[in-house]
């Protein structure tokens, strides 16, 4: 029997999951839920999974871990890069000392499969099977029973049906590998992350609020088989394990998606040399501000980037102008920001420098986007369903566990549910 099991179900909002679960959707959730806490959580700033999830296994803010989002600019260069498990500075709860046998499945942010005490599955984003899982010897039994990183999302353009029917069949195949990993050997801790919520919630969230949709039955049936899953992991468990349930966001209806490079370059913040297919490689001296996913500004700083113009003693008044302009704009109507904060405010650690100077929370209903591609300010996207920073689920039982704070933060989740194991790392 584990000592921790800590279930992942990426992108449902706290809210949600106590609406479903007393409404009858979620049934095994109704007794779960009551047999422990359930609070709302904040994401991390900006709300991107990438940067969550690595606060919640590592305990630390994006300055500590050093993910910020799913890409970021090598140091020194303008190329692109996704982060992956190599970007991590800080070590997440399996990898350090006397953590004891691991059982780690689908985790996003954990690709490429790094070593450690148990066996590891990579979540998103991850490109190849093979180098998703260690050990090496546990991959033929994965590609035997069919087992996806993620769902195939062109499917989404075949229709709703067809997308749904997908992320069902994903989770079935996820599940029966959890078990099956789970049988095999006594683990001390197990982690498994469903992700096909988040999937749903992006595409079918109209379908959720719209009562008359024909897709919003499939929408609750979709919750339905998760509480089923819910259900088999609870009915293994006993009381001497710490179970917790997290996500890492929110979620609530998108109406238009911004892209907060077109919006710089139409007010002078950006200008791009000329080009086929512009990225940041063909931003000019003269661009002071860029964007990156999802609400990240950049001042183009000198000593940071190698065309960089903008100085320390011109930084602020630049900053200042920034926030104006960003919580002033309206784009189809709609304002796009409701708060602008400053990196070196909400970011702690060695990792801090590399922060983003502002990080904008998008306004209700406004995705905030950073695309190099400058034709379209309101994008065309058939997401319907955006991240929110408010209401991530986080559910605790168990004896021995620290106390929830006020204010509880996805890097606040190890401290609550292994209180002794956070105090030693710290004291290390």
């Amino acid at each position: 029997m584990p000592n921790l099991f800590l279930l992942g179900i990426d992108g449902l909002p706290r809210w949600m999951w106590q609406q479903f679960a007393d409404s009858g959707v979620m049934p095994n959730s109704k007794p779960l839920l009551e047999s422990g806490s359930l609070v709302p959580m904040k994401s991390a700033m900006p709300e991107v999974s990438s940067a969550a999830w690595a606060s919640i296994v590592t305990g630390e803010n994006s300055g500590g871990h050093n993910v910020y989002g799913f890409t970021d600019l090598i140091d020194g260069s303008y190329t692109l890069g996704f982060t992956s498990s190599r970007t991590f500075r800080a070590k997440p709860f399996w990898q350090r000392e006397g953590a004891g046998p691991s059982l780690i499945m689908n985790v996003p942010q954990t690709y490429p499969a790094q070593p450690l005490d148990g066996m590891l599955v990579s979540g998103f984003v991850a490109l190849d099977l093979k180098k998703a899982v260690y050990p090496a010897e546990q991959l033929p039994w994965l590609e035997q029973v069919g087992y996806s990183i993620d769902a195939d999302m062109s499917l989404v353009q075949k229709g709703k049906a067809e997308f749904v029917a997908e992320l069902h069949k994903v989770m079935a195949i996820r599940c029966e590998a959890l078990h099956h990993h789970w049988d095999r050997e006594s683990w001390q801790q197990i982690m498994f992350v469903l992700t096909g919520t988040d999937r749903l919630n992006h595409y079918l969230w109209e379908d959720f609020e719209d009562t008359s949709s024909p897709f919003h039955q499939t929408f609750l049936d979709f919750y339905h088989e998760v509480d089923v899953q819910i259900g088999r992991i609870v009915e293994r468990l006993d009381d001497n394990t710490t179970l917790a349930a997290v996500s890492d966001h929110g979620f609530a209806a998108q109406k238009i998606s911004v892209n907060l490079n077109c919006l710089l370059a139409e007010n002078g913040f950006l200008q791009l040399r000329d080009s086929d297919r512009p990225s940041y490689i063909d931003m000019t001296a003269d661009t002071t501000a860029f964007a990156m996913d999802p609400g990240r500004i950049y001042l183009h700083r000198e000593g940071r980037h190698p065309r960089g113009t903008v100085n320390d003693e011109n930084a602020e008044e630049l900053m200042k102008k920034l926030t104006t302009f960003f919580l002033n704009t309206e784009v189809g109507g709609r304002k796009i920001a409701t708060e602008v904060h400053r990196g070196k405010d909400i970011y702690s650690g060695q990792f801090a420098h590399r922060a983003p100077d502002l990080v904008l929370m998008g306004a209700e209903g406004v995705a905030l986007s950073g695309r190099m591609n400058l034709t379209e300010l309101i994008e065309q996207t058939s997401i319907n369903g955006k991240h929110t920073y408010e209401e991530s689920s986080f559910f605790v039982r168990g004896n021995n566990i620290g106390q929830i704070p006020d204010d509880m933060k996805v890097e606040n989740v190890l401290d609550v549910i292994m209180p002794k194991a956070q105090a030693m790392q710290r004291a290390a």
